[in-house]
């Protein structure tokens, strides 16, 4: 399996911190490869939003140091993985709960991480960032949103473009850190044809209309990392024309 990526993160248009933290990590043993990606967004209305994203991330990069290179060798790998990922989202969760309560603060996160081994891709999810997986072909968000806006759409109370401009589409129902237990969205599968992930907060995807994730990130769009870069720059600078407020992070990956 091969891979190429970039990434980017922006303050946006009216912020005075970015509460957005991303890591890409890639981890090489005895020939077995894996690539770690995860964007997080600190839960606005929480205090120290910036820092608990943070912290999260360097949980997750630290992981892919120490424990992921092990995992790789082992004969059952993707049963492994899929326990240690899992259970290291958990840990994650309570180790920032534990924290806030010997703080005596209230800080949260997204968390929406996908790792990439031998054309199999694993996915850890909570909260609203995103993960879209585009082809040739077509495009597709693969992650669902925990938030209040999804919650009423998928129980028919209200349309999807009356949850784009709803007031209350940044209120989430699941986040990193706020109750001691936390249920993540899990998903595996295979990668069977050039694909590309994108994984971004919800400042990216809230203006990027349904064309543009094939417009710009098709694989037959992407072909080098420096034509990634630029298509993912030009759609931040878009973003945040179209009025964008809040931080903006993305991580695209083209595998082939």
């Amino acid at each position: 399996m091969k891979y190429i990526y970039s990434c980017q993160t922006d303050i946006g248009t009216t912020r005075n911190t970015n509460q957005d933290s991303l890591i890409v990590k890639s981890i090489s043993n005895q020939g077995h490869t894996a690539l770690l990606a995860a964007v997080c967004d600190g839960v606005g209305g929480l205090s120290q939003g910036e820092a608990a994203s943070r912290r999260v991330a360097d949980m997750m990069a630290t992981w892919a140091d120490y424990e992921l290179p092990q995992i790789l060798v082992q004969t059952n790998v993707e049963k492994v993985l899929k326990h240690r990922f899992r259970q290291l989202i958990l840990d994650i969760n309570r180790e920032l709960y534990y924290g806030n309560q010997r703080t005596g603060i209230s800080s949260g996160t997204t968390l929406t991480a996908i790792l990439l081994w031998n054309y199999r891709y694993l996915i850890g999810h909570v909260g609203d960032s995103r993960i879209y997986s585009i082809t040739a072909s077509q495009a597709w968000q693969i992650t669902p949103d925990h938030s209040w806006v999804a919650r009423e759409v998928e129980a028919g109370r209200m349309t999807k473009e009356q949850a784009l401009v709803d007031s209350r589409q940044n209120v989430i129902l699941r986040c990193i850190g706020v109750n001691v237990d936390v249920e993540p969205y899990m998903k595996s599968g295979s990668i069977e044809e050039p694909v590309v992930m994108v994984l971004c907060t919800d400042g990216f995807w809230h203006h990027v209309e349904e064309k543009e994730w094939r417009l710009y990130f098709s694989p037959t769009q992407v072909t080098g990392e420096r034509v990634i870069g630029a298509h993912l720059y030009h759609m931040v600078e878009q973003v945040k024309y179209r009025g964008e407020k809040d931080n903006i992070t993305a991580i695209v990956i083209r595998i082939f």
